[in-house]
């Protein structure tokens, strides 16, 4: 699996590579309030996009996954408390009949 994973690794970074010796041309962005920024080359425009969307991803994912747990631990209480109840109930359950048992053999 380490040798798929580093294969795949290089074709990325191969591909980012070709990439930027592809669009290095200058490009300059123009902000509101006539705001603009120097020369930054293409690539690295894309790849800072690129790079702002993975982070945002996180954020996201990170959220999600603490939301997911707080609800896991609340399901797993409630399972728990279930369980409890079920052994109580059949404990019940069991002395009733050994109770009947007894009241049956006493007639």
């Amino acid at each position: 699996m380490a040798y798929v994973k580093s294969i795949i690794f290089i074709i990325v970074l191969l591909f980012l590579i070709t990439f930027g010796v592809n669009n290095n041309q200058p490009a300059l962005l123009s902000y509101y309030f006539n705001i603009t920024t120097g020369t930054i080359p293409l690539y690295g425009i894309v790849y800072i996009s690129i790079i702002i969307g993975i982070i945002i991803g996180m954020i996201v994912g990170v959220s999600t996954r603490i939301t997911l747990s707080r609800k896991a631990r609340r399901v797993q209480r409630e399972n728990r408390e279930l369980r409890e109840k079920i052994e109580k109930l059949e404990e019940e359950r069991k002395e009733e009949q050994e109770e009947e048992e007894r009241i049956e053999r006493e007639d």
